[in-house]
Order: C-alpha cells, then structure tokens, then sequence
C-alpha cells in the first residue's frame, strides 16, 4: 500500500516530466513562424512524445510508491518469463549449475518464481532445497514449478530479504545459489557473509549476474540512463561492478574462478543488462 508519510518522487521521474514539458514549450518555440502544416505535425509528434513520458512517470512514480503493487507486478513479469522453457539464457544458466554438480543441503538466494528448478528435472543428488526470498507474491509460482518439474527433494521456502537471513545453522549448506539476485539486494557483502556463513567448507556459491559495462562505452551510458528506470520496474534491481565486489569481498577464504561473458539477451529490452559474470566460489 502506499505510504503517505514516505511520498518519494525520484529524479528520474522529475527529468522524464521536466523533459515532456520542454518538449512542449519548445516546438511552439521553435514552429511559430511555419506554417500551418509543419506546426500541425510537429505538434502531434511532440504531443505524442510528450504524453508518452508523461505516462512513463506516472506509472513509475505510483510503482515507486506503492511496494506491494510493485512486488506483485514484477512477481506475475518473472513468472510469465518463467514459462519459456529452453532459449539460450536458460542453456547458459543451467550449463554454469551442472557444471558445479550441485548435490546435498543447497540454498539459494532470490529464487523468483523457481527459474532454476528447470536445470535439476534430472538430478537425484539434492536432499534439501531452500529458497530465500522476499516477495512472497513468487512463493505460489516457486511450488507450482517444482510440481511441474517433478522434482522431489523436499523445498522450504523463506519469505526473508538474503540480509536477514542469518538464523541459519552454520556451515549446515553443501552449495549456495546467487542468480540475478545481488543487484537487487541493499547490500551484496552482507548477503553473501550469509552466504559464506551457512556453506560448509568445500561447498560451492554458484554465482551468475549482470554487471556494469565498461567505463567510457556507449553501453555503460546506456546503462547510466536506463539504470534509475530498471531500479523501479526490477524491484530495486542496479547496474553495478559485481565481478570486483564478489572478488574483493570472498577474497582468499575462496577459491574463486570468475568470468565476464555477454549474455544471449534480447537488443530490447535488455541491452543493457548483456554484460554478465559467472562462476563457481569453493569455499577453503
């Protein structure tokens, strides 16, 4: 529900409204003295444009301010995504988790709608699965896959942000999953010290994410652009430079083989978000 006390207008909201005015002012600015039919055309064009921004922010400002319509909404986006089986980012995503053999007592963070139940219909190896997730919209889509797949390991399901999961035995974990779920988080080191801390020695953090291009390329304005945009419609999702902070934070207590890779996404909507890194973390 929305907050009265809370309002936000975001700046990206005010640029996109400030512009849509702009844009107005000036095409009567600059077609006042054309003619009749240059001043029609412009005007509708301007218009169109204008209205188009105009609704843009007015449907990121009531999604910025209202936190169960946004969950919910980005929950239903996921699940329909979900649906899609086979496509070259799920061959991608299922590659990097059979390749680490996953098997025993695994957790992952920010499961969604179960994504990547799909890469284990095959696997006999997994005693226990438990998926850390705050939006509780994805827990009834979670279940509905695990039943479609016909995976029987039994799957726990906690409605925590990954910050807050710490009641956890420690060491109690055979591998951790972390896919496209860091950018999202309010603190990537925090969410993976509980991942460190519930993973055995010798256990695995599976790691796939989106990340920051690099400096002074179109596609890193791009994703400059974009970025405040996605941060609201991704429910809180941000371009960042996941491959250096995974890095300097695991540090030596891991084993960490790391790789940036260009992930098959579609030119639109997700040029932006190709830039990826994989990779498997072995805790010593």
């Amino acid at each position: 529900m929305v907050c009265p006390c809370c309002f936000t207008i975001p700046s990206v909201i005010v640029k996109l409204l400030a512009t849509a005015s702009a844009l107005s002012y000036g095409q009567r600015f600059l077609t006042k003295n054309s003619n009749s039919w240059v001043r029609r055309i412009s005007f509708g064009i301007t218009l169109i444009i204008s209205l188009t921004l105009v609704g843009i922010g007015l449907f990121l400002l009531v999604l910025v301010n209202n936190d169960d319509l946004r969950s919910r909404g980005f929950a239903n986006f996921c699940a329909m995504q979900n649906l899609k089986d086979g496509g070259p980012m799920n061959e991608v995503r299922c590659a990097i988790l059979n390749e680490a053999d996953i098997a025993g007592k695994v957790l992952e963070f920010g499961p969604g709608p179960g994504t990547n139940l799909k890469c284990f219909v095959n696997s006999t190896s997994i005693d226990e699965y438990v998926g850390v997730e705050p939006n509780t919209y994805f827990k009834e889509e979670m279940m509905r896959e695990k039943e479609k797949r016909g995976l029987t390991f039994p799957l726990d399901f906690a409605p925590l942000r990954g910050e807050d999961y710490v009641n956890v035995m420690l060491e109690s974990f055979d591998a951790v999953i972390l896919t496209h779920v860091l950018c999202s988080v309010d603190s990537v080191e925090t969410v993976l010290a509980n991942a460190e801390r519930a993973l055995k020695p010798g256990g695995k953090m599976i790691i796939m994410e989106h990340m920051s291009a690099p400096d002074g390329t179109k596609l890193k304005m791009f994703q400059d652009m974009v970025g405040p945009i996605f941060n609201i419609i991704g429910n809180g999702c941000k371009v960042l430079e996941m491959k250096k902070i995974v890095e300097s934070y695991l540090g030596d207590r891991f084993s960490v083989q790391l790789e940036e890779f260009e992930a098959p996404l579609p030119a639109f909507p997700l040029l932006f978000a190709r830039p990826h890194v994989k990779g498997v973390a072995t805790k010593k």
